[in-house]
């Protein structure tokens, strides 16, 4: 980000806003009745195909929590979604379309998304040019964001690449790979003894940054990293030769970098009858924590691991209420996922930069610029996720790795999000590693 700094707003008005709320009623932001029109809040999530499973509880949050706000000082606030997976996988072109849409929208004011960082790559110079202000839940390549090593790797990029105007519009509330990739890294080899893996992505821009920032951390530990593939998975259908590989080169777990819809769980159900489930963990990032991975994975769905760029909300005081309120509203499969509540919070912290945005127009609607620069310069802001704030270069203050493992035996009530095929089988909160100290 360039020229932007952060200070606090320092009005008790944005501060009672941000109490989250603890029920289904909607809370008005503003005073009085929303009579000065509409400003929209844009959504470019992956929707449909295996991809719903992540982005369908993403949107949950976010329009819940724009209907509890339901208006801003005078304004109705409504979403405008858009999905950038119609074909069943999230297209980066389809997402550039859609960030397009927005702007051709005068009423629409900032966004939330995307859940894809090889989708946001593309979003953000066209949402920088325009001044659009965009807040992602679930990004996590560092490099839209920051000048690391991996960034001048062939094929990459830095963040002053996707920002032409020289000004920083893209903020998110995920933590990024460099973290994800090595929080569990460590754990495999610190806490479950694994010393060999063979390694596979999708060699997209997050599963290829996700998978080698863990092989790279999982070496300097100590492990032998058999392989790493950098592979189309997504148009692949047998993954038995480069298992054997792996099995003959003596690994005894797998770790995947990229998303369901590139087939990362159908690698873990290949694996069965080659590498045994119950004996050689399968290990990913957040790509794989929802309830079509386990699906996929079928028998094989045992002994995995998984990580989310979040802290877990139910392990924060006062959370529990909001995560109830989401899951009576929006129940049954695809009602509450890993980045419902990451969602959630971005949200109330656009239409915390909206309000002050207003605040310094005088009451009037604002740019969209001024949207930005509210964004950019807004103080820790209270959601469910704990006070969140952001860098000077739109990272969250939290840094935060929750890890988690598959349980065969748990409930929908004590798990983050289970298989709709096998009930018992879920995703379950192992612990988090925090990194906001550097």
């Amino acid at each position: 980000m360039r020229g932007l700094s952060l200070r606090s707003l320092g009005i008790v008005a944005v501060a009672a806003l941000f109490a989250f709320a603890c029920g289904n009623g909607s809370s008005n932001t503003g005073n009085g009745n929303a009579n000065k029109g509409t400003i929209k809040i844009g959504v470019d999530l992956p929707e449909s195909g295996s991809e719903a499973s992540d982005g369908i509880p993403t949107l949950h949050g976010i329009q819940y929590a724009v209907d509890q706000a339901g208006s801003v000082d005078g304004f109705k606030l409504a979403v405008d979604n858009h999905d950038d997976a119609p074909a069943g996988q999230h297209d980066p072109n389809v997402g550039a379309s859609n960030v397009r849409t927005m702007i051709a929208d005068g009423d629409v004011l900032g966004m939330i998304g995307p859940f894809n960082s090889s989708v946001a790559k593309v979003e953000i110079p066209i949402a920088n040019t325009a001044s659009l202000a965009m807040i992602s839940p679930a990004n996590t390549n560092p490099c839209l964001t920051k000048n690391i090593a991996a960034c001048s790797a062939p094929g990459g990029y830095h963040p002053a690449d996707l920002r032409p105007s020289g000004t920083n519009n893209y903020f998110r509330v995920a933590a990024t790979d460099d973290h994800q990739g090595g929080a569990l890294a460590d754990y495999a080899y610190q806490t479950v003894g694994i010393k060999s893996v063979g390694v596979i992505d999708d060699n997209e821009v997050y599963g290829y940054g996700i998978a080698h920032a863990f092989a790279d951390e999982f070496k300097k530990d100590g492990g032998t990293v058999v392989s790493i593939q950098d592979s189309d998975t997504a148009s692949e259908s047998s993954f038995a030769a480069v298992i054997n590989t792996w099995k003959s080169g003596g690994a005894t777990a797998v770790y995947f970098g990229g998303t369901t819809s590139t087939k990362g769980c159908i690698i873990r159900n290949q694996m069965n009858g080659i590498m045994d489930p119950a004996s050689n963990p399968f290990m990913g990032g957040d790509g794989i924590v929802d309830a079509t991975c386990l699906d996929n994975a079928a028998a094989a769905a045992k002994n995995m691991y998984g990580t989310v760029a979040a802290a877990d909300a139910t392990k924060i005081q006062g959370a529990q209420d909001t995560i109830n309120a989401i899951k009576a509203k929006y129940s049954g499969n695809n009602g509450y996922g890993a980045y419902t509540i990451p969602a959630y919070s971005a949200t109330k912290i656009l239409i915390a930069a909206i309000k002050k945005a207003i605040d310094d127009n005088g009451g009037n609607k604002p740019t969209r610029a001024q949207v930005v620069k509210a964004l950019g310069n807004i103080g820790g802001v209270s959601t469910p996720l704990g006070n969140i704030s952001f860098d000077s270069n739109g990272d969250t203050s939290q840094q935060i790795i929750s890890i988690y493992k598959v349980d065969n035996s748990a409930t929908a009530a004590n798990s983050l999000v289970c298989s709709t095929t096998a009930a018992s089988t879920c995703w379950v909160y192992v612990k988090q590693v925090n990194y906001s100290g550097g």
